[in-house]
């Protein structure tokens, strides 16, 4: 089980030093159509066995897609991408794959990362797409006008 500590430096930099998992830089390397369904289930998988004693972590992690939008909607564009981005972009990535919301808003994010212009650009694209498609499958609320 990986736990997430933001609080203390220095365990921060001690954690580091291990080499992080693969599945942690899918979010900028797959575009959305290209997931199938082990892989979506191996990103799914990797963020539950997530352990984290802040409320806001647990919820996103959990599958909270507004949770995991709340954490990465209001960051700045980084200079550089390493834990503190993939791990968070993964855990809305996991919801990303249901939520349209979650989509939409990894779409926007992936527009301000330093990613080679193409590869960001494709990414950001396919992520709107899916927006787009997730929100013709759920079903519309019927309001007191229809």
């Amino acid at each position: 089980m990986k736990h997430i500590d933001n609080g203390d430096p220095e365990r921060h930099e001690e954690a580091t030093t291990e080499p992080w998992p693969g599945v942690l830089k899918y979010w900028r390397t797959i575009s959305a159509e290209a997931f199938d369904d082990p892989t979506k289930a191996e990103v799914i998988a990797f963020v539950r066995a997530t352990a984290t004693t802040i409320p806001e972590w647990q919820r996103a992690i959990s599958g909270d897609a507004v949770a995991a939008i709340c954490m990465v909607m209001h960051c700045k564009a980084p200079s550089s991408i390493g834990i503190r981005v993939d791990f968070p972009m993964t855990v809305l990535l996991s919801c990303a794959f249901e939520d349209p919301g979650a989509a939409l808003v990894l779409s926007q994010k992936l527009r301000q990362m330093p990613l080679e212009a193409r590869r960001r650009t494709k990414l950001a694209t396919s992520w709107q797409v899916a927006n787009l498609l997730l929100s013709l499958r759920r079903p519309r609320k019927r309001t007191t006008r229809d």
